[in-house]
Order: C-alpha cells, then sequence, then structure tokens
C-alpha cells in the first residue's frame, strides 16, 4: 500500500474551521475557516450506484473517495470543508460524527458536494 500510496497520491486542501451558535432560537451559526493545510491523499471517484449503498440518504452529484494516511486522521475529523479537482467537498456524516474506516496506517473517507 505504501508503494502504491507514493505513485498514485495527489495534494487535497483540507480547511479546518469552527461554528459559533449566533442565535439558540434560529439555529443561525457562522463558519470560521483557516488557512487550509495541503495533504498528500489517493482521490478516487465514485459511481451513482457505490454513492446509494455506501452514503444512504444522501444525494448528491459528486462524490470521491479519498485514502490519506492515519497521521492525518485529526485533521480530517476536524475539517469542515476538502478542496481537491477545483471543487469544495465535505466529510459524510452519520449522527454529527464523520463516517470513515481506518485500513492499517491509511484512513478511507467519503466526502460529496451538497446537491442543491
Amino acid at each position: 500500500m505504501d508503494k502504491m500510496f507514493k505513485e498514485l497520491a495527489v495534494s487535497i486542501n483540507i480547511y479546518i474551521g469552527t461554528e459559533t451558535e449566533l442565535d439558540p432560537y434560529e439555529k443561525n451559526v457562522s463558519e470560521t475557516l483557516i488557512n487550509p493545510i495541503p495533504i498528500k491523499a489517493i482521490v478516487t471517484d465514485l459511481s451513482n450506484t457505490k454513492i446509494q449503498y455506501a452514503m444512504p440518504g444522501i444525494e448528491t452529484e459528486k462524490s470521491k473517495e479519498i485514502i490519506i494516511k492515519k497521521i492525518h486522521k485529526d485533521m480530517l475529523l476536524m475539517s469542515r470543508k476538502i478542496y481537491v479537482d477545483g471543487d469544495y467537498y465535505i466529510g459524510w456524516k452519520s449522527n454529527g460524527r464523520l463516517q470513515y474506516r481506518t485500513e492499517g496506517n491509511y484512513i478511507r473517507a467519503y466526502i460529496y458536494i451538497k446537491k442543491v
């Protein structure tokens, strides 16, 4: 896997940020992002059937799977946006928690663009 990661990895930018609740009654929030942090990742496109199977309930036109090194786990968990190939993606969350799988020294996660 290490050899494949060195050959196929591309640079992606992870934006870390925080949410501040402005009005608790109307649920208005303000998002603050810091400068992006570039890391290496293997990025692959997901087909529509894989999206329906892997991320139930998500309606999206564009989705990707990323594989990153395990040392970047905390950065992935704190991410608000992920910039890949000219588009901004968000991580797939279930019950407010980011869903990912650990595979040896690597982490596999699904990211997508929200359908408006």
